[in-house]
């Protein structure tokens, strides 16, 4: 029989601290196909180092085994790898098998390992389990089997596997003596076709059946007896492993599943970890932007709204309406104001909180009282900014009762419906142009109701209104019946037919003036002061003058405010866009996108709020600095922490995959498995956790809520790579650690513990 197996002076010895053990001690022997050897020895003898070194788990320090001819002296790791998986299987006395994966998974991955095709290893496990009386619970957790039914399904997994050496090492240690019989028949009839070398304590139970008995005493071979001939063998098993790139994948996904409970929990952790990095990442971009921190100066626009953008054309002509088109569909904006500058106009329509009534009695020279009440007007705080109905709104979407109004004396209003009908008294003041508590006033109807946020929404009449003090240095608005000029005080002819206006000129404040054309040219200059006509022009083109004729005083405070009747304001004014309109976007977060966007498109844009945040509070910008460490530190506390966690919860994995390397996988494959593992781990995490926050998004919980707001999709992808790179910077460690622990042979290796 030709020689399978030779050990020439081999010895083993293993360190701790600074002492010396010895395992083996030049120890000669050899072995051939066919033979079924029995190793005995007391506990601590070195018969189990004999088979770890045999099969090439444990490296040996000195002397030669040959297998069929070759030395392994020089061998390196790739030649140990290669050598377990093609020429060893193993058969441990604690099973080694994969406890969450079924009976039949346990055998396939053992032969897929080696390099065998799934078909063909599906074949070859479905006929060793039937050998084994296992076949019956192929698709049972290994877990739950008996302890004979695991230890046979080890061996079928090794017995499956086309390897010349089989090594058992005391299998049938924790058996009864029932399973121990079926466990050593198995291991006969193997070796009629290979070499079966089996450590054993109780040599009685195995020595009908072994051919050969070899006793080890403190690390030397202190008998080699030949019992009976050994089974004739016409050539050594063997098996071709084929490079397959697939296995490390297949490895990872065979961990995972075989462990599930381990897996979950490393998903969860991912999961949180992802989470967590979001939160302190998210928060730290949030607070880059210190506007908040800034007190607003109104001084350059007395309206403070952090939502609002001014968009104007680069060249600084009128926006056209292909222009409102274009910006009104911008992402993130809600709202288009088309006349922008009434955006800065404060209204006041709440008698005793928005403006003040006073009553003060009136008197003589003397300073004796007259008996009359002198009424004035005084302006509160201003809140409130003018509003028109929203550009493009739809009309459905925007009322929940009534209809929109038709001139700048109807509104609609926030609230329910009783509101529609309701009069109203409104002032208007332009605080940042006008003198300190002018106003001009106008008694509106309340024609429809919104549930829009804001208090009133105008015409977009009042914005050509404000738009005409721009262009013609006066505010001129329609009047269309005597109805709205309170207290007005009528001079002259009747008002039928005449053109009516309100403005302060010559010293005098007239309200009602006539608009003629085309007066006879003999009519004096002198002779229209005394009809009080005024030549107060405006011009259409050079041959055309309008003029205005006062015939009475209105109860606004403001002078340069001129009421004309609906033709003549339609005249005078025609339809205006002004050159500037204002947006309101969604948050304050989504200025930069939206200002970007408008760019983009040609215009120019500006947000109020920024421009005006100059000054800063200290006690909001310590605040806001400290926040920002807290993030930094917060998120590198979770990359540390998520290195020492994966390496521990990969540590528990350390036994699996040295039973994968027994089984035939090689340390390459293992290291690739451990990439896959983490890869899986973290798109599954952040998965699990853009769920997490689109729920927490639904509840509606503010933290979240406001940082994805800060967060464009580029910066969140960023977040992921990060998360995603230092899982990968971990797997390093973890890959070494493996390589460390799981594939000593060749490298630096932690010695096993003295229990054999």
């Amino acid at each position: 029989m030709s020689e399978l197996l030779k050990l020439e002076n081999i010895s083993k010895y293993y360190t701790s601290g600074q002492s010396v053990v010895m395992g083996l001690q030049n120890v000669s022997l050899s072995f051939s196909a066919g033979e079924f050897v029995a190793v005995t020895g007391e506990s601590g003898s070195g018969k189990s180092t004999l088979a770890k070194v045999i099969a090439g788990i444990l490296p040996y320090e000195s002397g030669e085994m040959t297998v069929e001819g070759k030395p392994t002296s020089h061998y390196g790791q790739p030649d140990w790898e290669l050598y377990r998986c093609g020429r060893i299987s193993f058969i441990s006395q604690s099973y080694d098998i994969l406890p969450g994966c079924s009976v039949f998974k346990n055998v396939v991955s053992a032969l897929v390992l080696t390099g065998m095709e799934s078909a063909r290893a599906a074949e070859a496990a479905e006929e060793i389990l039937n050998r084994v009386d296992l076949l019956g619970q192929k698709n049972r957790k290994a877990a739950k089997l008996s302890s004979g039914q695991k230890q046979r399904l080890s061996i079928a997994r090794a017995l499956a596997k086309p390897a010349p050496i089989l090594i058992a090492d005391e299998p049938t240690g924790n058996l009864d003596p029932e399973n121990s019989a079926k466990i050593i028949g198995l291991l006969a009839d193997a070796a009629k076709e290979r070499l079966v070398i089996m450590v054993t304590h109780d040599f009685e139970e195995v020595k009908a059946h072994v051919t050969r008995q070899i006793c080890i005493r403190e690390g030397v071979v202190a008998s080699d007896l030949c019992l009976r001939q050994e089974c004739e063998v016409a050539a050594p098993m063997s098996v071709d492993r084929k490079e397959n790139r697939g296995l490390s994948f297949y490895t990872a996904w065979l961990q995972m599943e075989s462990r599930p409970i381990w897996s979950f929990i490393m998903l969860l952790f991912f999961a949180l970890t992802a989470f967590a990095m979001f939160v302190f990442l998210g928060t730290f971009v949030a607070n880059v932007d210190d506007s908040f921190t800034r007190l607003y100066d109104t001084s350059a626009f007395p309206n403070g709204d952090s939502r609002r953008i001014v968009v104007m054309r680069q060249d600084g002509e009128e926006l056209l309406q292909e222009d409102l088109e274009v910006l009104k569909g911008l992402e993130n904006v809600v709202e288009l104001e088309r006349f922008g500058l009434l955006s800065d106009i404060n209204y006041y329509y709440r008698e005793d909180q928005d403006y003040f009534y006073h009553y003060i009695p009136k008197h003589d020279q003397a300073g004796n009282p007259t008996g009359e009440i002198e009424i004035t007007i005084t302006l509160g705080e201003p809140e409130l900014f003018l509003r028109t109905i929203p550009y493009g709104m739809d009309t459905e979407s925007f009322l929940t009762g009534g209809r929109l109004p038709e001139n700048m004396y109807e509104v609609v209003a926030h609230g329910d419906e009783s509101l529609i009908g309701t009069k109203m008294q409104v002032l208007v003041s332009d605080n940042k142009k006008w003198a300190p508590g002018s106003y001009i006033r106008l008694n509106v109807t309340v024609v429809g109701v919104t549930d829009r946020e804001g208090n009133l929404f105008f015409d977009s009449q009042l914005g050509r209104v404000f738009m005409s003090e721009t262009e013609l240095g006066r505010l001129i608005a329609p009047v269309y019946s005597l109805d709205f000029l309170e207290d007005l005080m009528i001079e002259g002819d009747s008002l039928e037919g005449r053109f009516l206006c309100s403005q302060g000129i010559y010293q005098e404040i007239w309200t009602i003036v006539w608009l003629e054309q085309g007066r006879d040219s003999d009519i004096s200059m002198n002779q229209l002061i005394r009809e009080k006509e005024f030549p107060f022009c405006y011009y259409e083109d050079p041959d055309q003058k309008i003029m205005l004729k006062a015939y009475g005083v209105h109860n606004s405070t403001y002078i340069n405010f001129i009421m004309v009747e609906p033709e003549v304001f339609e005249r005078i004014t025609p339809e205006l866009f002004g050159n500037e309109i204002a947006l309101t976007i969604k948050d304050y977060a989504y200025t930069d996108r939206v200002l970007q966007k408008i760019y983009d498109l040609g215009y120019s844009a500006i947000s109020p709020y920024r421009l005006g945040t100059t000054k800063q509070d200290p006690k909001l910008a310590a605040e806001r600095l400290a926040t920002l460490k807290i993030c930094i530190l917060a998120a590198l506390a979770v990359f540390l922490l998520q290195i020492v966690v994966m390496r521990a919860m990969f540590g528990m994995e350390e036994e699996e995959f040295r039973l994968l390397a027994n089984l035939g996988l090689r340390c390459r494959m293992a290291k690739r498995s451990v990439l896959w593992q983490i890869l899986a781990f973290t798109a599954g995490g952040q998965i699990l956790a853009v769920a997490v926050i689109s729920f927490c998004c639904y509840l509606g919980i503010e933290r979240i809520v406001f940082i994805l707001k800060y967060l464009q999709p580029n910066v969140i992808v960023l977040f992921m790579i990060i998360h995603l790179a230092t899982g990968l910077l971990t797997s390093l460690w973890i890959q070494a650690a493996v390589a460390r622990q799981v594939f000593p042979s060749g490298l630096q290796y932690r010695d096993l513990k003295m229990n054999a």
